[in-house]
């Protein structure tokens, strides 16, 4: 987090023994002015908490200053993720590492019943969030049907869905919607898809992590649109 920015960092807590080894990241803390504090090895523990391990230093951040929606939307991102009901920290952290690495610019969060972007979430992201435009909206059912008047085309990932993923026309500009851990996306948000589209599964487990399942469909859109410029680009060529 610190490599990817700084300026998030309130303060910086670590051991006194430590500040010649963290020389870096402490100049870095402080230029942009943040507060560094050695502590015992103790404190350092207690901070971290029980389900963590610090590496000799733990950073109290800054709250997270969301993107304007409005400011995302004129950016038109295509494909654009909307998180709705997504309520594990840690998966939204993985959602938005998959993100970026896919290659969106930014991501709608709703505002309700869904994770923030958290120090956990910041955590697991490894740097992504730093690289993200992130919005929330208030009600993803009237965003959705904003999105339409956008021209975007609303796909809802859902195990039932009628059109499977490889047969999704990628083409169009792309409103990616993926919801709950376990109970998957709301019956309204559901209504309002123009495309229910399942992954095609072939284990006997009937459904995949939202994180992983977000992953395979933002890469498979790259990887479908990347086929047809390099068709377009070959045909041009010749």
């Amino acid at each position: 987090m610190l490599a990817a920015e700084p300026a998030a960092v309130q303060t910086l807590y670590l051991r006194g023994r430590d500040e010649g080894r963290f020389a870096g990241e402490i100049a870095q803390v402080r230029r942009v002015g943040g507060r560094v504090v050695t502590v015992e090895e103790a404190e350092l523990v207690r901070m971290a908490g029980s389900e963590a391990r610090h590496q000799g230093l733990v950073a109290v951040v800054r709250p997270y200053r969301y993107a304007q929606l409005e400011e995302l939307l004129s950016a038109r991102p295509d494909p654009l993720l909307v998180v709705d009901g997504v309520t594990d920290p840690r998966n939204l952290g993985a959602i938005l590492r998959s993100a970026e690495c896919a290659g969106l610019p930014g991501l709608i969060l709703a505002r309700d019943r869904t994770a923030e972007v958290t120090p956990a979430a910041i955590k697991t992201s490894a740097g992504a969030w730093a690289h993200l435009r992130i919005a929330q909206c208030g009600n993803v059912v009237q965003t959705l049907e904003r999105l339409k008047k956008l021209d975007y085309w609303v796909v809802a990932l859902a195990p039932e869905g009628a059109v499977g993923l490889y047969d999704l026309d990628v083409s169009r500009h792309l409103a990616i919607v993926v919801g709950a851990e376990g109970e998957g996306l709301r019956r309204l948000v559901k209504e309002r898809a123009d495309f229910l589209v399942r992954i095609p599964m072939l284990g006997r487990v009937a459904s995949l992590n939202v994180s992983v399942a977000t992953a395979i469909v933002l890469f498979e859109i790259n990887r479908r649109r990347g086929a047809v410029e390099h068709r377009r680009s070959s045909g041009s060529a010749q």
